[in-house]
């Protein structure tokens, strides 16, 4: 297996699961908190982000298959999805407003299913054949709150604003899609406007 990131929470490594070409995400342990305290939160949160994977499929919305869960060593073994990010296609492409249009239309749907994604960055979406593929659940959550699915999409603006300010016109695209998957989210794209005037203004 080999090391191919490492963050604050946790390692990711790539290996080989019974003849498939696998990641393993394992989370990491915090030496200020108690053992056992520690144990808990690390397997809550790998339980957790592995049930908001399985959900976002059930919704439609493509993510890792599970292959494996160790909710004591705080691991999960999941495929790998072959494929470049969100963000070097956007960067590349020479339609790049239709792969916005296919993420609005993702995100719409895993909003319309009450699943707060966390990190919604185009580091974190896989353009595949089948595809917009999401990973990295681990900030994410199950809540109908529309604050925090305003939080969830203007993070995604951000990340669009941030790598790709030569193009503002994908926020638009995907916020068409993203309503025509969720109808009832104007408020959330209403809600996008009202957290950048906020920025604005403090």
């Amino acid at each position: 297996m080999s090391e191919i990131a490492r963050g604050a929470e946790a390692t990711i490594t790539k290996g080989i699961w019974h003849d498939r070409t696998s990641v393993t995400k394992e989370r990491l342990k915090k030496g200020y908190r108690a053992d056992s305290l520690d144990d808990r939160l690390r397997s809550m949160r790998t339980k957790s982000e592995v049930n908001l994977m399985r959900l976002a499929r059930d919704a439609g919305v493509l993510t890792p298959l599970i292959f494996d869960v160790d909710l004591v060593d705080c691991r999960i073994v999941m495929e790998h999805v072959e494929g470049p990010t969100a963000k070097t296609v956007l960067e590349s492409s020479e339609d790049p407003g239709s792969v916005a249009t296919e993420i609005g239309r993702r995100v719409g749907m895993l909003h319309r299913a009450d699943i707060i994604h966390g990190d919604l960055t185009t580091s974190n979406i896989i353009i595949t054949e089948s595809g917009p593929s999401f990973i990295d659940f681990g900030l994410g959550e199950r809540s109908a709150e529309v604050e925090k699915k305003g939080v969830d999409l203007h993070l995604l603006k951000e990340a669009l604003d941030s790598a790709h300010s030569d193009h503002p016109e994908l926020y638009a695209a995907v916020t068409v899609s993203y309503l025509e998957a969720y109808p009832e989210g104007n408020a959330i794209v209403k809600l996008v406007e009202e957290i950048e005037k906020r920025g604005r203004y403090t």
